[in-house]
């Protein structure tokens, strides 16, 4: 593909040189005739160019001094993921008062225009609503921190962790139906549905939530000890994915802190833009994993010691148990199996333990 666009244009390229040595005289007698307007004009011009250049230089100084300043301030606070939203609002919005400014250098007398382009904007505010709608849901995104790039969130009937936040549109990794796992599939929503619908975020204040599972047993079980068996088994996962050691805990931050160091010395060796910004993209994502191990951390010392709560209610066929218990949003449908595969091995040699389950049972009377 690469080189069909490269064939293209050296053969207009080819073309512009044949046209002009064909028609070089016409050319050279027309420069000839019009060389004291032509040349007034491109003195005219030189000063609107200069200031021109001068603007966009200004612009792209400005974007990347902000820019630098933006990602040491969310790396100090431990927020690299917002920074790339944020860093779209700067570029957008000096580019629009730089076009403003090139403007007023070309036209001259701005206001005219703009009070032309006010009555022209008013008309295509109807027949770009959609893209206006969702360029305002794009700013309700960044400003108000609706979420981030790699939060779990649910807006109307789409679920899926967020991918990346562009002006028009939100790409998600969609969810697989009915569970909590990732199904590869990409899903494209349009900013204003922030706006008409509703967005639950599942990761806002962290990455653990509560979850619930419900076990049912017949009346005629030992409702005590099956609650006890609940509790031990769920106990257990939760310790597993949840609570973790000092020490482990001690290593990975050590390990991701070398890994920060290395990355900010290649940031520093880099010797363009394009390379800069994939190692600043990497190390964004390494201190979100720093930063998930300290809120595990932090989690394991709280809740990784409070049991899992059980609670009893009676239902018209069975003893209904359910347990709540802390879990990781990657990890729910995973927790929640081990847990039931824990279950159903710590009452497999239980006799008086039974699954209550719909069926049916035929009693004979007995002849006399």
């Amino acid at each position: 593909m690469g080189h069909k666009k490269n064939g293209l244009v050296y053969g207009a390229i080819l073309l512009l040189i044949f046209v002009v040595y064909i028609f070089r005289t016409e050319f050279h007698a027309t420069l000839l005739q019009n060389y004291t307007s032509i040349s007034l004009t491109l003195i005219s011009w030189i000063p609107k160019l200069v200031t021109i250049i001068v603007i966009m230089i200004i612009a792209k100084i400005l974007i990347s001094a902000t820019n630098s300043v933006l990602l040491k301030y969310f790396k100090y606070v431990g927020k690299e993921k917002e920074y790339y939203s944020v860093r779209s609002v700067v570029k957008y919005g000096v580019w629009i008062i730089a076009l403003i400014g090139i403007l007023s250098v070309i036209i001259g007398n701005l206001g005219v225009w703009l009070t032309s382009l006010g009555l022209i904007g008013f008309g295509v505010t109807f027949a770009l609503q959609k893209p206006i709608l969702n360029f305002v849901g794009w700013l309700t995104i960044v400003f108000n921190r609706t979420f981030s790039v790699g939060d779990r969130i649910k807006v109307g009937d789409a679920r899926g962790d967020v991918l990346d936040i562009q002006v028009m549109y939100t790409i998600m990794d969609g969810l697989l139906p009915n569970t909590d796992e990732l199904s590869g599939k990409i899903i494209t929503i349009p900013n204003e549905m922030v706006l008409t619908g509703s967005v639950m975020n599942f990761t806002k204040t962290g990455n653990f939530l509560w979850d619930e599972l419900a076990v049912d047993i017949t009346y005629e079980s030992d409702w005590p000890k099956t609650v006890k068996i609940l509790k031990d088994v769920s106990f257990k996962v939760v310790n597993k994915y949840v609570g973790s050691s000092k020490d482990d805990m001690s290593e990975i931050k050590k390990s991701l802190l070398e890994t920060l160091d290395i990355l900010r010395d290649h940031h520093k060796e880099a010797d363009n833009k394009k390379e800069r910004d994939v190692i600043e993209r990497k190390m964004a994502q390494v201190q979100d994993e720093k930063n998930n191990v300290d809120e595990m951390d932090k989690h394991a010392s709280t809740h990784s010691r409070r049991e899992p709560i059980v609670r009893v209610e009676l239902k018209p066929s069975s003893v209904e148990l359910n347990v709540r218990y802390l879990a990781h949003y990657k990890y729910l449908r995973l927790m929640k199996s081990e847990i039931n595969s824990a279950f159903l091995h710590g009452i497999a040699k239980k006799k008086d333990i039974h699954i209550a389950y719909p069926h049916m049972q035929i009693v004979t009377k007995s002849k006399k």
